[in-house]
């Protein structure tokens, strides 16, 4: 039996006076009851507010997937209500994605394949590749920030399970306190870095690449508005959202079978490498309206050059999230 709505002379979110015919607040849209909601409307209410599963995401699904560029031609020329929006289609995709991602990486890291590896000589303890031992420890003496035989021992140190030194403990060993302001915050580092285990260490970079990849989206139509410089910046801002969109929902499914089996993966990436590369031809054919040749060409020069931003992106985060760590 339905329960019945008991009604307030006040909305109870914004305090509007409302008649006891109003359904919903005409100043907030809360609905006109102080019954207590049900997991099921939590819930419902979460998938209608942030997945947006309406009218506008159904009529978007179709043209989004098989016809590329033309939710973001459909913004260009005004229908910008009909479409879900861009914004939150890429938050929504990149939240799946970068879960699926993490959770890839994580296998991967603990196979020793994560983003930074651990070195061979070292496998059987804990301690990052980039904390090692070197054969002739005396060569570096006089290295920045650090000098070979302090290597040593921060590395002799580190893999100590036994006395398990603290990381004050390892500084003093070096007399960090008396080494300049920067060159002692990096030896810090490199000890916390030595002292922890090579999955936790790709989980923290892991976390920080769906932020820098946001700030990316910018960058690309930066690249966008340097090959169309007539169209507006926004309307490459848009196109980048939808393009980086498919191009995550795409990879979701690359992570979800390397889940299922790393080998498949490895055998299948290429197809989902050429999808996605032939649903950037096509949408900028459609969106800018090319010939499949001058796309095909603007998409090779424009992805050729947001390769090496990316990857140099990625790089000083990668260094950024080790210094922070």
């Amino acid at each position: 039996m339905k329960k019945e709505k008991r009604k307030t002379k006040n909305c109870l979110n914004c305090e509007f006076p409302l008649k006891s015919t109003f359904e919903y607040c005409p100043q907030c849209g809360q609905e006109n009851t102080d019954n207590q909601i049900s997991f099921g409307k939590l819930i419902k209410d979460f998938f209608a507010n942030y997945f947006s599963l309406d009218s506008r995401f159904g009529r978007s699904v179709h043209p989004f997937f098989l016809k590329p560029g033309i939710l973001t031609r459909a913004f260009m020329e005004g229908k910008r209500v009909k479409y879900a929006n861009p914004i939150r289609l890429y938050l929504v995709v990149s939240l799946i994605h970068f879960f699926f991602f993490s959770i890839n990486m994580d296998g991967k890291s603990d196979k020793n394949e994560g983003i930074i590896k651990q070195s061979t000589s070292d496998s059987s303890d804990n301690a990052p590749a980039i904390v090692t031992e070197t054969d002739d420890l005396d060569s570096l003496d006089n290295s920045w920030p650090i000098s070979g035989k302090e290597w040593g021992i921060i590395s002799r140190m580190s893999r100590d399970k036994a006395a398990d030194y603290s990381i004050r403990q390892i500084e003093d060993s070096i007399h960090n306190e008396l080494k300049p302001f920067a060159a002692a915050y990096i030896n810090r580092q490199i000890i916390k870095l030595s002292k922890s285990d090579m999955p936790a260490i790709n989980r923290y970079i892991v976390k920080n690449i769906p932020i820098l990849m946001f700030f990316l989206l910018p960058v690309y139509a930066l690249l966008l508005k340097v090959f169309f410089s007539k169209r507006l910046y926004i309307n490459h801002i848009i196109h980048s959202l939808h393009l980086h969109s498919f191009a995550f929902i795409a990879l979701t499914f690359l992570w979800i079978i390397g889940l299922i089996s790393s080998s498949w993966a490895d055998t299948v990436d290429i197809v989902f490498l050429i999808a996605i590369m032939g649903y950037l031809v096509i949408s900028f054919k459609n969106t800018y309206q090319l010939s499949l040749m001058k796309a095909f060409y603007k998409v090779f020069l424009s992805g050729f050059l947001y390769t090496i931003i990316m990857g140099l992106s990625l790089f000083f985060g990668v260094v950024i999230s080790l210094l922070f760590y």
